[in-house]
């Protein structure tokens, strides 16, 4: 019973990481972060993979502010990664329970 609890911890933990990044990934796209900043770098190559799947998902473009930029595509790819994270954690709880 505790063994399943933790995994479904562990999976919370995960994806609120990569929840974390990808809205640090959001909000220095937001700015105009300068793209060739160590730490910027940094973040778009960790979170890259995750949102690369969803360019071109929607056709809506890109928002242009000045020189910062809204990533509909990293949106998109937050709420899809919540939703299959509490899908894991709801399966594992309903295998527990069975």
């Amino acid at each position: 019973m505790k063994l399943v609890q933790r995994i479904v911890e562990i999976v919370w933990y995960l994806v609120g990481l990569l929840t974390a990044l990808l809205l640090i990934r959001f909000v220095l796209a937001l700015l105009g972060a300068n793209l060739a900043d160590q730490f910027t770098s940094w973040i778009y190559s960790v979170t890259d993979p995750f949102v690369t799947p969803f360019r071109g998902l929607l056709q809506v473009g890109q928002f242009h502010a000045d020189i910062g930029r809204i990533e509909v595509e990293t949106i998109v790819a937050i709420v899809v990664y919540a939703i299959i994270g509490w899908a894991i954690s709801s399966a594992i709880e309903l295998g527990r329970k069975n």
